[in-house]
């Protein structure tokens, strides 16, 4: 029997003293106001730099374009001479202005997904999802439409669709992005999502099967938000996911109140579904009066025993010219412990479906305890006969996940079919039903 969550504990962050690293560009330059939203990768042993760019000061002014730098260290810089690479073309969707490239290396080719301005007022809704390809990162091919759309009307993604984070497993590749609803900020809430392709063209959200009812109808967010009033209750958006050999690390920025207070938080999951957030949120804060008081948005990528992270942040100060700074953190071996998802609080109990279903070999449980008590979760057949007990324990507040690696008591691997699991209090009891494989 497996039980545990694999916890990698990127959390100990060390700020570069001399930041930031990107700065604005000089007087008269494309993006003498602003540069903000960056994605890094590592090609040999040059790190790339594509950005989101501006001349105008105000992060909400949506005239952006995208533009290159490099470096040998992800220090020093040195920004394309013919930046910017992209910007909004006349007369299509994509017109108003582009930025939050997310960039991967696939072979030979390099592939891009941006977000882009469909309408002109700051903030306002419209925001799509576009996609282009190149060989040297300079010159792109783009697609005349949109590849990634708002869900509609009344759906949790039905304001503005946001670049994440994409990687590509096998022949799939999967796209951590950030849809919102609520129109315009502050009254705004934005959460993770997930979809998948097989061509990084047609996507297909992830929805969850037990929501059947506006907003969470035709799709489901990955990461939900905090509780109010928590430093990630308003936003939760723009993470970068890594993998690790128990599934999936996740750097994100959470937003905590109108004011715009920016900070990082860390998640892990064995499938890009069910996170855990890090008890420690946020692992990465901003400094007031420094050129970062807001601080997310962030590229991480894992170098040796080094991971290596750029930030985008924002001082205190209107109109809050957006810069690009540096974070490094020791890799850490994982753990197998099984641990609260974080210390903001659920509203009740609850059990959540397991994912995958079917199954083979092993499938996560989510459950939430909102008050502390003797937790007791099974797996039973369809006789009511015990397989497995995979909690029987105290438990504080808190959400919690467990894997079900599909064996019995005695560590023998059950038959394919049909299989209960129950959760059950003192006040509360719930099951649910999951289907195993061989």
């Amino acid at each position: 029997m497996a039980c545990y969550t694999a916890t990698h504990a990127q959390v100990n962050w060390t700020q570069y003293s001399g930041n930031p690293v990107l700065d604005l560009g000089v007087p008269g330059s494309w993006d003498e106001g602003t540069v903000f939203v960056q994605s890094v990768i590592l090609v040999g042993d040059t790190l790339k730099m594509w950005y989101g760019g501006n001349s105008d000061s105000h992060i909400f002014n949506n005239n952006f374009s995208i533009g290159y730098a490099w470096s040998l260290d992800g220090i020093n810089w040195t920004k394309y001479n013919g930046n910017p690479v992209m910007a909004g073309r006349p007369g299509m969707w994509d017109q108003v202005g582009i930025f939050h490239p997310i960039v991967i290396q696939d072979g030979d080719t390099l592939r891009m997904w941006y977000e882009s301005f469909t309408a002109s007022t700051p903030a306002g809704p419209g925001h799509m999802i576009g996609y282009a390809t190149s060989v040297d990162g300079i010159t792109w091919t783009r697609r005349d439409t949109p590849v990634l759309e708002r869900g509609p009307a009344g759906e949790w993604d039905d304001s503005n669709m946001i670049t994440g984070a994409v990687i590509k497993e096998g022949n799939t590749f999967k796209m951590w992005y950030s849809g919102s609803t609520g129109g315009t900020f502050p009254n705004v809430r934005i959460r993770i999502g997930l979809a998948t392709s097989t061509d990084g063209i047609n996507w297909t959200k992830y929805d969850d099967p037990v929501t059947t009812n506006a907003p969470f109808q035709f799709s489901d967010p990955v990461l939900p938000l905090g509780s109010s009033g928590s430093w990630n209750g308003l936003w939760a958006w723009a993470p970068s996911v890594l993998t690790t050999p128990s599934g999936y690390e996740m750097l994100y920025e959470g937003i905590d109140k109108p004011t715009g207070n920016g900070a990082v938080g860390y998640a892990t999951s064995t499938d890009g579904i069910n996170w855990i957030k890090d008890a420690r949120n946020p692992i990465l804060t901003g400094v007031s009066g420094s050129w970062a008081s807001a601080i997310g948005a962030t590229s991480v990528i894992k170098d040796g025993d080094l991971y290596r992270m750029w930030v985008s942040g924002l001082p205190d100060f209107f109109p809050y010219p957006g810069r690009i700074g540096y974070a490094t953190a020791p890799a850490e071996n994982p753990t197998s412990v099984e641990e609260p998802s974080s210390p903001e609080t659920p509203g009740t109990f609850t059990l959540h479906q397991n994912y995958p279903n079917p199954f083979n070999p092993a499938t996560s449980i989510r459950y939430e305890v909102s008050k502390q008590v003797r937790v007791v979760l099974k797996i039973m057949n369809l006789i009511g006969q015990e397989i497995q007990t995979l909690v029987d324990e105290e438990k504080p507040v808190g959400f919690y996940q467990v894997v079900w690696d599909g064996k019995d008591k005695n560590g023998q691997s059950v038959a394919s079919g049909v299989y209960l699991y129950r959760l059950e209090t003192k006040d509360f009891v719930q099951i649910r039903k999951m289907v195993f494989l061989q």
